[in-house]
């Protein structure tokens, strides 16, 4: 049982939904065929007071030859009469089915096309199935739809294939300052047809179009003055790709695709032209010269960079900047600054050293002090090193200091000023192996 048939007098389709009003019933002469095999069916329940809805069948009550494609037939040209619906709904357009292409009795496996007209405008729709017939019917049929209607757009709606989608992974490009996620696709031979001959294949996707785009993949040749290794944070910046638009040429390496509203079609012109995805290719385009533009310079940039010549005046400037003294520590430019040495008790000469613990690098060096002219015993010349305090550590004998010649005189400190309390400080951890000697040896 079948719902529709093509009628061989009038070649056009019958959709029993429609109504059956003024056509014949029964067999009709052979009139009416089954679109899965092609053979004679009758019109049954076609009198005001059958029991049963209007419907084809074949002849003696036998089944179709093919039954699984029965089924599939009635299943696509469901879909086809409510896009026509649809068309029809649009103000100002009107929709007929046609099959166009072949000889009737012939199986293409393509369902009717859609003819859409507004005024002197033509458009042919088709929403074939599941699978497309072989490149050279999809070919034949978009030159027959041409011929025969002089339609200004022949497009093809075709079902989202998960088994062809996703072979490339995503295609990430930059629209409007913002990363946008486009899905691809690997085309078959027959989609490439329908482009070689003129017609424009989109994918329906809900209530969204796919309109595709080339995408050709290629490397950035490397010119003379040009760097394009060690970018940072570029994993290989001569991998590049550029665009194919309106239609992807012959030799894309695979398809994008721009999401746009099915209803978007329709709003400019009647001729159901994807304007909205047009202007996201050409942003596409431009985007590409001004990334192959910054590519260029910036190569040209790093060349230069990692190239400059080096001059005598750069060299020197290089060496002093190596024997520059690195800067204080953290905690050398944090530390208190010692406090002059305290005058010499009573009975002390000038020469001898105050009995104050400090460490050997921070004591002055003081002079030997001038021999008496009074004719007394010469005053022993003291030792460079301070005596040792009275500590409660064990201390070993020391050794034997080398003979140096003495240093040079230095002026004796200035006076030592009153002592006034120093402010409270904040207690700190000392740092820094001078802050510990001196605190080990009784220092602040």
């Amino acid at each position: 049982m079948g719902k529709c048939a093509w009628d061989l007098v009038t070649d056009h389709l019958i959709w029993v939904e429609d109504g059956i009003a003024g056509l014949p019933g029964g067999l009709a002469d052979d009139r009416y065929a089954c679109l899965a095999c092609w053979e004679p069916v009758m019109l049954t329940g076609y009198k005001l007071d059958a029991k049963v809805s209007p419907y084809f069948r074949h002849k003696n009550g036998a089944d179709c030859a093919d039954p699984k494609r029965e089924q599939q037939v009635d299943a696509e040209i469901e879909v086809v009469i409510q896009l026509r619906d649809w068309v029809r709904a649009i103000p100002g357009f009107t929709g007929t089915v046609d099959i166009l292409g072949e000889e009737k009795g012939g199986r293409t496996g393509l369902p009717p096309v859609v003819i859409a007209r507004c005024g002197d405008t033509a458009v042919a729709i088709e929403r074939p199935g599941d699978r497309l017939p072989d490149p050279e019917t999809v070919r034949r049929r978009v030159r027959a739809v041409r011929e025969q209607h002089g339609v200004e757009r022949h497009v093809w709606f075709l079902k989202k294939d998960r088994d062809q989608f996703g072979q490339f992974g995503t295609h990430t490009v930059r629209l409007g300052g913002k990363d946008t996620v486009h899905d691809t696709l690997a085309p078959n031979e027959q989609q490439q047809a329908i482009i070689s001959a003129g017609g424009h294949v989109y994918w329906l996707d809900g209530k969204l179009v796919l309109v595709p785009y080339g995408i050709h993949r290629f490397r950035h040749s490397v010119r003379a003055g040009e760097d394009w290794t060690n970018w940072p944070r570029w994993r290989d910046p001569q991998d590049d790709w550029r665009i194919s638009k309106p239609t992807p040429s012959p030799n894309a390496d695979y398809w994008g695709l721009v999401p746009i509203p099915l209803t978007s079609m329709t709003r400019t012109r009647a001729v159901f032209h994807p304007a909205q995805a047009h202007q996201v290719m050409d942003e596409l385009y431009a985007g590409q010269e001004r990334r192959y533009r910054w590519r260029r310079n910036h190569a040209q940039e790093l060349h230069a960079t990692r190239n400059a010549p080096t001059t005598p005046a750069a060299d020197a400037e290089a060496a002093d900047a190596g024997q520059l003294i690195p800067p204080a520590l953290p905690e050398q430019q944090g530390a208190v600054p010692e406090p002059p040495a305290a005058p010499a008790a009573p009975g002390q000469t000038d020469g001898q050293v105050p009995n104050i613990p400090s460490a050997p690098s921070d004591s002055p060096i003081v002079s030997p002090a001038p021999p008496d002219d009074r004719g007394s015993a010469p005053t022993p010349e003291p030792s460079l090193s301070p005596p040792a305090p009275p500590s409660p550590l064990p201390s070993t004998p020391p050794a034997d200091p080398p003979t140096v010649p003495p240093p040079p005189a230095v002026p004796a400190p200035p006076p030592y000023p009153p002592a006034t309390p120093p402010a409270p400080l904040a207690e700190q951890r000392p740092r820094g192996l001078r802050s510990v000697l001196r605190r080990l040896l009784g220092g602040q």
